[in-house]
């Protein structure tokens, strides 16, 4: 009876261990937490050094698709803005992501009004430490493979400025200053 119990004890264990290990450090809980993020980004600047500067996950939730992760080595207390831009592709300084993620071909708007554009996503500012972190779920797209709002191969892009959320095309907020291609986990 103890050699089963024990038994048990270690592949619940073993068990407990392998799903802990399947998750992704830090994981912010939002919806399912049983649903593991199915896309990533990592970032770099879009300068000649290509520095990181932050990975950013996309798993499905129930209300939408859970964008989270964080953004590093910013300014302490500055704010930035990130969308999702409609070409994955990160040449030319960002400037080869093209405009935001749009598929509806909707005005810019906040990024809780269902009527903007799809890549729309909230101002980041970063802590005293010059890390910003993200925990949005978006309800306009989609983390499958392919399809109409799949943002799967896309482009996530760091503005340096400031979404207004009223500017059009873009929310007037600065310069590309850093970018990463959506992919696959």
């Amino acid at each position: 009876m103890n050699k089963t119990m024990l038994a048990s004890a270690l592949l619940c264990g073993s068990a407990l261990a392998m799903t802990g290990c399947q998750t992704v450090e830090g994981q912010m809980q939002t919806g399912n937490p049983l649903s593991q993020p199915t896309l990533k980004s990592t970032i770099h600047t879009v300068n000649g050094d290509k520095k990181e500067v932050g990975q950013v996950f996309l798993r499905p939730v129930d209300e939408g698709v859970q964008v989270y992760g964080k953004l590093m080595n910013l300014q302490p207390g500055q704010t930035v803005s990130l969308h999702i831009h409609e070409t994955g592709s990160c040449a030319d300084m960002g400037k080869a992501a093209g405009g935001h993620f749009n598929p509806d071909n909707k005005p810019h708007s906040n990024p809780d009004d269902m009527n903007g554009h799809a890549g729309d996503l909230p101002n980041l500012t970063a802590n005293d430490n010059g890390v910003a972190t993200i925990n949005f779920v978006n309800k306009k797209i989609s983390a499958a493979e392919a399809g109409k709002y799949s943002v799967n191969r896309l482009a996530f892009i760091v503005h340096g400025g400031t979404d207004d959320y009223t500017s059009q095309p873009a929310g007037n907020a600065g310069d590309r200053v850093a970018c990463g291609i959506i992919e696959t986990m």
